[in-house]
């Protein structure tokens, strides 16, 4: 699986240092992932959540959620966002999520 995006991931490594090798392990599954549906992905990570049609993923033991999209057909999957649980909570990323949808 190819992971874009990965520039929001250093963004967000840059004000939380803490999460680098959390962020890095999660990449580096990924990229060694097979996956062709959801499912498949539950098998990787199974506290993956599907959420309108975004995955969430905890990382680091749920301190840091990562919201992308996956193109199972393309072997792609792309950074939405990357927070903190509590920035997560507030649910701002739900917004920008249906903005993004909208403008295409």
């Amino acid at each position: 699986m190819k992971v874009n995006h990965w520039g929001r991931a250093r963004q967000f490594i840059k004000k939380h240092a803490i999460a680098a090798a959390p962020l890095a392990a999660w990449k580096k599954a990924v990229i060694e992932a097979e996956w062709e549906n959801f499912s498949d992905v539950k098998e990787t990570f199974n506290t993956a959540d599907w959420v309108e049609g975004l995955i969430v993923f905890d990382i680091g033991g749920n301190k840091f959620r990562l919201v992308a999209v996956c193109r199972f057909e393309l072997d792609t999957l792309y950074i939405q966002d990357v927070m903190t649980h509590e920035e997560y909570d507030k649910s701002k990323w739900k917004a920008q999520s249906k903005k993004a949808k909208k403008a295409k």
